[in-house]
C-alpha cells in the first residue's frame, strides 16, 4: 500500500498530487502533466513537500536507497553488464538471496531469450531487463516511468508482470500517456496541470 501526498514548484510548474493504493496503479496523463515528477518525488530523488507512506509508514525524510522503493525509466539500463548479472544487481544491492533458477524463471516469464552484454539489445528488450532487475530487487515499490510504452506486446507483458509483483509483494506505480492502459490497473488516477484526480 501507497499513499502520497506532495508538492513541488519548479518555476511556473506547480505539482500538487494524491495517489494512494496497492497492486498496480496507474498515473496518466499527457507530456508536461507532472507524472515523471511525481515519481521522482515518490522515489526521493526528487525533493518535494508533503509525505509518501509505504505500508502506513512515512518514508519521506528517508534517503532513497532507504525507501524500499526502486524506480524503472527507459534510461535504467546499464549497458555494460550482461542480461543475468543486471537482472541480480539490484537483489545484490539490497541484500535479497536470489537463485539462478529463479532468474531463469523470470526471464521466461518476461520474454527475455538474451544472455550477452545489455548494450546490444534493443530498447524494448533493455526495459524489459530493468523491469525484471527491479523485480528482484526486494523492494516493496516498484516505480515505472513509461518504460512500458516501448514494448510491442504492451498489454501481455503488463497483465504478467502484474501478477510477478503481486507474487513478489510488490506494489507498481507506473505512469502512461495513454489513460486506457489504467484498464489493466487495479487504480487509475488521472494527472493534469501537475494535479491529479482518481479516476477507479
Amino acid at each position: 500500500m501507497i499513499e502520497v501526498a506532495v508538492s513541488k514548484r519548479v518555476g511556473a510548474f506547480s505539482l500538487e498530487a494524491e495517489i494512494s493504493g496497492g497492486g498496480f496503479v496507474c498515473v496518466a496523463g499527457r507530456n508536461g502533466s507532472g507524472k515523471t515528477t511525481l515519481l521522482r518525488s515518490i522515489a526521493g530523488l526528487t525533493r518535494s513537500d508533503g509525505y509518501v507512506k509505504v505500508d502506513g509508514g512515512d518514508v519521506s525524510k528517508l534517503p532513497p536507497e532507504r525507501r524500499s522503493i526502486v524506480m524503472v525509466t527507459p534510461a535504467s539500463p546499464m549497458l555494460h553488464l550482461d542480461v543475468d548479472s543486471h537482472i541480480m544487481w539490484g537483489a545484490k544491492q539490497s541484500g535479497v538471496p536470489v537463485s539462478g533458477d529463479r532468474v531463469k524463471e523470470i526471464k521466461s516469464s518476461l520474454g527475455i531469450d538474451f544472455g550477452g552484454q545489455v548494450r546490444r539489445l534493443s530498447l524494448g528488450m533493455k526495459e524489459r531487463v530493468s523491469l525484471a532487475t527491479a523485480l528482484l530487487s526486494g523492494r516493496r515499490v516498484i516505480l515505472v516511468d513509461e518504460a512500458f510504452a516501448n514494448l510491442h506486446d504492451k498489454e501481455a507483458f503488463m497483465v504478467v508482470y502484474k501478477g510477478l509483483a503481486k507474487k513478489a509483494g510488490a506494489d507498481v506505480v507506473f505512469s502512461s500517456l495513454d489513460s486506457s492502459d489504467g484498464r489493466m490497473a487495479d487504480h487509475l488516477f488521472i494527472i493534469e496541470d501537475g494535479k491529479t484526480k482518481a479516476a477507479s
